[in-house]
């Protein structure tokens, strides 16, 4: 196989290697002695020998990547002892300069752009690619690959060959809807992209970024250009293209709740604008020459996902029909996009969203010529083939657009988000798309994201390489490969009893468990419901509190992702207890007899039901209160301030709840009297 490579990537081939050709993408006893790579890569030799990493020395090179030059002295510093004098070369190289990011129209083959060879032997490492961009994979491959003890650290005689499966391979950020990252934060995810080989960074943005000429969307939680300039720059280094990922159609309302604009929408104080009117006609357009003069990619997305207000305004569209009203926005703002020289997107919602193209299939003939649809579907579902068939069939360029599910989750949603990415990429691969772009929405304005690291790393990982995931090993390997040796196997184990606790809680709850967490669980319907899954309320604690111990123990000290992660853990078994105290509590209520003693009272709804410290309540109050500064605390490591206090007021409401509920059982039971009726769970419910 290794013959079919173009000369330059088989130049420095070792033929002296005697060696196995490893399936990279099955389970073997051979592969399985080495260490994961994740992306797997496309070909990839093992011989007999290994060479140790501390020989190893960084030779002259000509490599024009100084992220990757930095990495590799960073790889030797952190290995090996710097008293050692290492003579064994490492040689970086490559064919031709420039192309440091995806361009506009990107393909990818054996020889294209981030095409890389490795050859591992005695005589040294020797890693050889087209741009700087190939060496720099490279380079990520090579961080993977090292084996042996901490105080023999050892790379492994091997020749591989790469390239990635599709040329665009993005994520996107939320930076509207919830919490807003800091820089810091933006340039920890652009670390975790490039460790697993993304290049493309999405920067969803709304009326959140300050443009020149509308001070009254100046909010303290805005991005400058300066910190967008920084970003690009940081991003650059490391091969990823900053994308603006804006909205000129739908999802305005912070522009629209302003007086001043209210009148541009399609309803007023809505969140949609009226493309009928030349003066939103002309905000927008200026806004999209500002976002095009601020973000050198050579794309850019323009929204136009979810205009439910798009039916519903006819009375201000002059009797325009909606969808032709819609394509006309369309063509109007990707034809000046065209002209600054950006390849422009749009969301393309079918079977989600406002289903656009469900309504409306023949819009498809008429999108703008160079405008790439992303169909976006975020849900786990058999075959995902048909929110596709529509723009295959009309030639229309895509970007197959799947969701990391921690949104509306109480911890990410990593079984379904996987079954999302792995099906969604199946589909567009038999579609032709040109590339995923994994998403990461803040609608509930409650996720703390880094808990979803794994699932950035899956998508990146998987849009690379050619053959499935594989899902059932992916916990294990993403731990061995981004945290400590000592800490990896608890790591991966925590990963899992988190992803069981969340699947547990989902059907136990139902969906949006972010939401349902702070539900009444008294209502009568959701406490039928809870009874129905006490089983699985258990469980899911016991889950959630084997992944806080396994966190706890990992002996790794302070570890972002690891701290985030025990903040689910325990959020999770917050939410476990509160809805099986609920079950609890109504059981107390419906133990008493009809005339019950006032031992009775005293026992099942003062003591174990309402006591001051050590009963349920007392449990509740406690947890919820400690969850939102430990919660608190966590947000201000990753966010801004901003709507924080909006954060915090549903932990504040949720221990409010379980307070007025404690002083109504006291208020309910303080002047009982022997032989009188029981009360009710409705009768304490009842007090205002």
């Amino acid at each position: 196989m290794l013959n079919t490579l173009p000369c330059a990537l088989k130049r420095f081939a070792m033929s002296s290697l005697v060696a196995t050709l490893i399936s990279i993408n099955a389970p073997s006893q051979t592969m399985m002695q080495h260490a994961p790579l994740l992306p797997r890569v496309q070909q990839l030799r093992y011989g007999n020998g290994a060479l140790p990493l501390c020989s190893l020395t960084l030779s002259t090179t000509n490599s024009e990547d100084p992220q990757a030059v930095a990495e590799v002295r960073q790889i030797l510093e952190q290995h090996c002892n710097a008293s050692i004098r290492p003579s064994t070369p490492v040689e970086l190289t490559h064919e031709t300069s420039g192309s440091m990011l995806p361009g506009a129209n990107e393909t990818t083959t054996r020889g294209s752009r981030e095409s890389y060879a490795i050859s591992i032997g005695a005589n040294g490492v020797k890693i050889h690619a087209m741009t700087g961009a190939g060496v720099f994979y490279a380079v990520q491959t090579l961080r993977q690959m090292i084996e042996g003890s901490t105080d023999a650290p050892m790379l492994p005689f091997a020749e591989i060959a790469d390239w990635p499966a599709m040329p665009y391979r993005g994520f996107m950020m939320d930076m509207s809807h919830g919490a807003i990252l800091t820089v810091a934060e933006v340039k920890k995810q652009l670390d975790q992209l490039a460790e697993f080989k993304a290049n493309q960074y999405f920067f969803y943005v709304e009326t959140d970024l300050d443009l020149d000429g509308y001070p009254l969307l100046r909010k303290d939680s805005n991005w400058s250009k300066q910190d967008i300039r920084a970003i690009v720059e940081y991003a650059r280094q490391r091969h990823i293209d900053v994308v603006p990922c804006v909205e000129l159609y739908g999802h305005l309302h912070d522009l629209f709740r302003l007086e001043r604009y209210s009148d541009l929408a399609a309803l007023s104080h809505g969140g949609e604008a009226n493309p009928a009117d030349p003066r939103i006609q002309h905000i927008l357009e200026d806004w999209l020459r500002q976002y095009a003069e601020l973000f050198p990619s050579p794309w850019l997305h323009l929204g136009f996902d979810e205009p439910f207000e798009l039916e519903r305004a006819g009375s201000k569209t002059a009797g325009v029909a909606p969808d032709v009203l819609w394509l006309q926005h369309l063509q109007r703002l990707a034809g000046i996009a065209s002209g600054l020289g950006k390849r422009p997107l749009f969301w393309a919602d079918i079977d989600e969203g406002a289903y656009i193209f469900n309504k409306y299939p023949g819009l498809a003939a008429g999108l703008p010529k160079n405008a790439i649809a992303a169909p976006w579907f975020y849900d786990a579902r058999p075959d995902y083939s048909n929110l596709l068939d529509l723009f295959a069939a009309n030639h229309v360029p895509i970007l197959v657009t799947t969701g990391i599910s921690d949104w509306d989750n109480i911890a990410p949603d990593f079984e379904s988000t996987f079954i999302n990415i792995d099906g969604f990429l199946a589909a567009g691969r038999k579609a032709n798309a040109i590339g995923m772009l994994n998403t990461e929405w803040s609608d509930s304005a409650l996720a703390l994201h880094r808990e979803a690291l794994a699932a950035v790393a899956y998508g990146a990982a998987a849009a690379w390489q050619s053959k499935p995931m594989e899902s059932d090993r992916f916990f294990a390997e993403y731990a061995q490969i981004h945290h400590t040796p000592a800490a990896a196997e608890k790591i991966a184990a925590a990963l899992s009893h988190l992803t069981a606790a969340q699947s547990l809680m989902r059907q136990a709850l139902g969906s949006e468990t972010s939401f349902r967490m702070w539900d009444n669980p008294f209502e009568p319907h959701l406490l039928a419901r809870i009874k129905m899954h006490e089983k699985d309320l258990h469980t899911a604690r016991l889950d959630a509190e084997q992944a806080e111990e396994e966190l706890l123990t990992t002996g790794s000290g302070s570890d972002d992702e690891i701290d985030s992660l025990i903040v689910a853990a325990k959020m999770l078994d917050y939410t476990g207890m509160k809805f099986l105290y609920a079950i609890e509590i109504a059981a107390n209520f419906d133990a008493l007899p009809e005339h019950p003693s006032a031992a009775d009272i005293g026992y099942l709804l003062k003591r174990e039901t309402s006591s001051r410290n050590h009963s349920r309540v007392g449990d509740l109050l406690d947890t919820a209160g400690e969850l939102e500064a430990s919660y608190s605390s966590e947000w201000l490591k990753q966010y801004k301030p901003y709507r924080l206090a909006t954060a915090q007021a549903r932990w504040r409401a949720e221990q409010e709840f379980w307070r007025h509920f404690q002083a109504s059982v006291w208020t309910v039971t303080q002047n009982f009297q022997e032989k009188s009726s029981r009360p009710t769970l409705a009768d304490v419910l009842a007090v205002r």
